[in-house]
């Protein structure tokens, strides 16, 4: 789906009191419990509006996972860690 569908849909499921598009609370409730509507923000990495659950670990909490993900791998394709970046 595009950005900008996918974002029209989760801003419109926030309006509606519905929990956001991709919530983990769907196939992980350990892992997430369900955000609350209107809870996601806005991947600075891909520009996805994205449920709260889905935020990145601690070392880029602004890019969503999927982000996350290709950061990652680049660091180790050019074999930097990703710590040193701060």
């Amino acid at each position: 789906m595009n950005k900008q569908m996918w974002n029209f849909m989760q801003r419109g499921r926030g309006v509606l009191q519905l929990k956001p598009l991709g919530c983990l609370s769907n196939h992980s409730p350990s892992f997430c419990s369900g955000c609350e509507p209107g809870q996601y923000y806005e991947c600075q990495a891909c520009g996805y509006l994205q449920p709260w659950c889905k935020g990145a670990a601690d070392d880029y909490p602004e890019i969503c996972d999927h982000c996350w993900g290709l950061v990652e791998q680049m660091h180790k394709t050019i074999k930097i860690s990703m710590e040193t970046e701060k």
